[in-house]
């Protein structure tokens, strides 16, 4: 700090705040919300701090000056967490007979409200999705009015309301033997699963969708923060609770099993670190880009996901830029391997 000028040292001052910024945000994505209330909406702003520390890295080499190590270290430390926001992949698919495709998307009750000027959006999504073909589709917030996928024998669905009944659906390829829905005691929101016959096996397929967040996306957060910081930090507990049955579930579950859908939380998130336990995100492996499913005043986030048991090999994922609902669709291909029996993936 001696060789440092005035400034320097006001700038090494401001680095060491964002370094411990980047380093309690990456600690809070395993702590329990409910043990730590509004902190855990630090988890939100582990990229910015990353970057922001990015930023301060570089001034200290181009400077010359040994004050690099300090964010060199924060970001060594963070660079697996980061790895989860951006990925690239330039490996070419393998062939194999055992192969398994899902996409998933939020169709946000196929704009029974109007958000989008387009009144074909249902038909529209159908088109889509058959154009697209995979093995099994699990869709949120699915509006129940007579939409169908004609290329799929066997479909689960679960749908609630008084007046407009929306929920979950999976439609699938193969058979399919048995269901059930986790109830989360919530009007909107809740997960579904389907066993799904493999040839001589047995996989079980989570469609789920977390809490979302309720505060109106037109407020002004800046004259409205208090209240907004609130409502996220009761979001982030309610998804832990709702996490923890889908844990319970899993514990009960004797096949390998696959979680996909709208987790409404980032990758550096407690729930998303809770799921993916013994599981890998497709993204990560075969993603390319941020894969932004969801912007929200133009700040893009990944919240949807297609988690798969680890042993699996990703062989293709996608991120699909249409304009179909407010969320983006993603898609999955992965190698699954027969008849390996196995309880160390469980959470």
């Amino acid at each position: 700090m001696k060789n440092l000028s005035l400034f320097e040292k006001l700038f090494f001052i401001l680095n060491s705040i964002f370094s411990t910024l980047l380093i309690f945000s990456i600690f809070f994505a395993y702590v329990k919300p409910s043990l730590i209330q509004n902190f855990s909406l630090f988890t939100l702003l582990t990229p910015v701090f990353s970057f922001i520390n990015l930023f301060f890295l570089f001034f200290w080499i181009i400077s010359l000056k040994k004050q690099f190590l300090l964010s060199f270290v924060c970001l060594l430390i963070s660079f697996k967490s980061m790895a989860k926001s951006f990925t690239i992949s330039n490996s070419s698919p393998e062939f194999s007979e055992n192969k398994l495709s899902i996409l998933s998307y939020n169709v946000r009750m196929f704009n029974v409200y109007n958000w989008i000027s387009d009144e074909d959006i249902s038909n529209k999504i159908s088109i889509f999705l058959s154009g697209q073909n995979p093995d099994i589709v699990c869709l949120q917030e699915f509006y129940d009015k007579n939409f169908e996928l004609k290329k799929y024998p066997y479909k689960f669905k679960f749908t609630r309301g008084d007046k407009t009944k929306y929920g979950q659906v999976i439609y699938s390829k193969h058979p399919i033997i048995n269901k059930g829905e986790i109830n989360f005691k919530s009007k909107s929101n809740s997960a579904i699963y389907a066993d799904l016959k493999l040839k001589k096996d047995t996989i079980r397929i989570y469609n789920i969708h977390l809490e979302s967040f309720s505060f109106d996306k037109s407020v002004d957060i800046t004259q409205h923060n208090e209240k907004i910081i609130s409502d996220i930090s009761n979001t982030f507990i309610t998804q832990q609770n709702q996490v923890e049955k889908i844990i319970s579930n899993i514990k009960q579950c004797n096949y390998r099993y696959v979680i996909t859908g709208d987790f409404n939380n980032t990758a550096h998130s407690y729930v998303y670190n809770k799921l993916i336990i013994g599981l890998k995100d497709s993204f990560s492996e075969k993603g390319d880009g941020f894969g932004t499913t969801f912007s929200y005043k133009k700040i893009p986030f990944r919240i949807d996901y297609i988690l798969i048991p680890k042993d699996y090999k990703v062989n293709n994922f996608k991120t699909y830029d249409v304009n179909f609902s407010d969320q983006k669709p993603i898609y999955s291909e992965f190698i699954y391997w027969l008849f390996i029996i196995s309880h160390d993936f469980k959470p």
